[in-house]
C-alpha cells in the first residue's frame, strides 16, 4: 500500500512539472512570435528609410562611399555574424554604401587590420568592447593623421560599453532597435568626437609583449575584486538581465578575487589645453561633409600655443584597495575641463557590503569623489603571483604604465541627439 502511495505521488509530481514547463514553453513561444512580428515591422521601416538614402545619396557621376566592416564572428557566443547579416548589412547596402566585410581570425587581428587598412573612407566595428579596443589602438597607431577614419560601432558583442552610451540598449526587440539605430547613424553620417586614453609602458621590457607599443582605450582601466566579478558575469546568462546581480551574489565571498591591490600613482592635474599636452589635429579635407572636423580653432586661441606652468606638476598617492578604476570622460563627464577620473575604493569589504555596492554599481557606474587627472603613472606593487588589470574588457598583466588622456581624437558615428 505504501509503495502505491509513493508511486502515485511521483506520478502527480511529474505531471505537475510537465504542466508547469509546458505553460512556460507556451508563454515564451507566444512571446517569440510577438517579438518576431515587432522586429519585422522595425526592419521594414528601417529598410524603407535606408533605401531613401540610397536613391538620393549617390550622384550618377560619383562612386559610392566605401565602408570597411571589421567583423568579429565569434563575438557574443558566435551570434555576432548572424545578427550583423540579419539586421545591419541589409541597411548598409540599401543605403548605397560599398561595403567590404573583413572577419577577424584571431585575438589582436582587428588591431593589425585597422593599422594597415587602405582605400576606405570609414571603418565599422561589428563586435564588442574587445574588437573596438583593438580597432581604436590600430587607428591611433597610424602615422598618417590625414587618413584617420570615422568609426562606426555596431554593438554586437557580449559587452558594448561605448555602443550602449551612443545607442540605447535593451533585450529582444529593443536589442534589434539598437542595431538598427547604430546602422542608420552610419548611413546618416552624424558624428561626434570622443576622448581616448593612451597606455604605454614606463619601463621597456626585454621581450616586447602586449605593452611593446602603446595601447589606446575609450572607456576604462579596472583592477580588483569588482573587475574580477564582472569578468564572470557571462557564466550567469540564465539570469538574463539580472546576470550582473547574480555574479555578485555567487562570487562575493570567494578568496580567489583580487581583494588586495597595492601600488602608487603619480598624477598631473587636469589641463584645459596647452603646448605641453595638446597635439595639433591635421585638418582633413574630404569629399563628403560628415568626414570633416567639426571645428577649426583660430591661431591665437589654439591651445597648442598656450603655456600652463602647472601642467607638469605631479602628486603622489599610495593605495591599498579592492577596487581601482580609471575612466575617461566618455563614461564620466568632467564638465568643462577634460580629465581622467580615478577611483580608489575601500580595502576591506564584508560579503553584504560588497554585494550591495556591486548592485549599486550595476545601476550607476560613475565614480564618487573621483581624483581628476590629465595623466597618471601607475606602479603596481609586486607580489607573489600575477595580477590582472582590465583595459576596455581586455586582460593584461599589471605592469608599471603611464595613462594619458587624449581629448577628442576619435570620431564616432552617432545618433543626431548625441551631437
Amino acid at each position: 500500500m505504501l509503495a502505491k502511495i509513493i508511486n502515485l505521488n511521483k506520478v502527480i509530481r511529474n505531471n505537475w512539472k510537465k504542466s508547469v514547463f509546458g505553460a512556460i514553453a507556451f508563454y515564451y513561444g507566444a512571446m517569440t512570435v510577438k517579438e518576431k512580428y515587432e522586429i519585422n515591422l522595425l526592419m521594414r521601416a528601417a529598410c524603407k528609410e535606408a533605401a531613401k538614402y540610397g536613391d538620393g545619396m549617390i550622384p550618377i557621376d560619383e562612386n559610392p562611399i566605401h565602408v570597411t566592416v571589421i567583423l568579429n564572428p565569434v563575438a557574443n557566443k558566435r551570434k555576432a555574424k548572424q545578427d550583423f547579416e540579419k539586421y545591419c548589412e541589409p541597411l548598409l547596402h540599401l543605403a548605397g554604401l560599398q561595403v567590404d566585410v573583413i572577419q577577424t581570425s584571431s585575438e589582436g587581428n582587428a588591431k593589425e587590420l585597422v593599422e594597415t587598412l587602405r582605400g576606405t573612407q570609414a571603418i565599422v566595428i561589428a563586435g564588442g568592447d574587445g574588437t573596438l579596443s583593438e580597432s581604436v589602438t590600430g587607428l591611433l597607431r597610424r602615422n598618417d593623421d590625414a587618413n584617420r577614419f570615422p568609426l562606426g560601432i555596431l554593438p554586437l558583442g557580449r559587452t558594448n560599453t561605448i555602443g550602449n552610451t551612443l545607442f540605447p540598449k535593451g533585450e529582444g526587440v529593443l536589442r534589434v532597435k539598437q542595431l538598427i539605430d547604430a546602422s542608420m547613424a552610419i548611413i546618416k553620417g552624424n558624428t561626434v568626437w570622443k576622448d581616448a586614453m593612451k597606455i604605454e609602458p614606463i619601463e621597456e621590457e626585454e621581450d616586447e609583449g602586449v605593452f611593446g607599443k602603446p595601447i589606446y582605450a575609450l572607456c576604462s582601466l579596472e583592477w580588483g575584486a569588482f573587475r574580477d566579478v564582472l569578468s564572470k558575469q557571462h557564466k550567469y546568462w540564465l539570469y538574463g538581465s539580472l546576470r550582473e546581480y547574480a555574479a555578485y551574489v555567487f562570487n562575493g565571498y570567494k578568496q580567489s578575487l583580487n581583494w588586495d591591490c597595492k601600488g602608487v600613482i603619480k598624477y598631473s592635474p587636469p589641463c584645459d589645453g596647452c603646448s605641453n599636452c595638446i597635439k595639433k589635429r591635421t585638418q582633413v579635407k574630404r569629399k563628403w561633409a560628415f568626414f570633416l572636423p567639426s571645428t577649426t580653432l583660430a591661431e591665437d586661441n589654439n591651445p597648442a600655443n598656450l603655456i600652463n606652468s602647472k601642467c607638469e606638476s605631479t602628486e603622489e598617492v599610495c593605495f591599498k584597495t579592492s577596487d581601482f578604476r580609471i575612466v575617461t570622460p566618455n563614461l564620466q563627464n568632467t564638465q568643462l575641463t577634460p580629465a581622467l577620473s580615478i577611483g580608489i575604493g575601500k580595502n576591506n569589504y564584508n560579503y553584504t557590503d560588497f554585494v550591495s555596492e556591486g548592485w549599486d554599481r550595476v545601476r550607476d557606474k560613475s565614480i564618487k569623489n573621483a581624483i581628476l587627472a590629465r595623466s597618471v603613472m601607475l606602479f603596481p606593487k609586486e607580489h607573489f603571483g600575477s595580477t590582472i588589470i582590465d583595459i576596455d574588457r581586455e586582460e593584461y598583466d599589471a605592469k608599471p604604465i603611464k595613462i594619458t588622456l587624449l581629448p577628442k581624437v576619435v570620431k564616432l558615428f552617432c545618433s543626431s541627439n548625441e551631437k
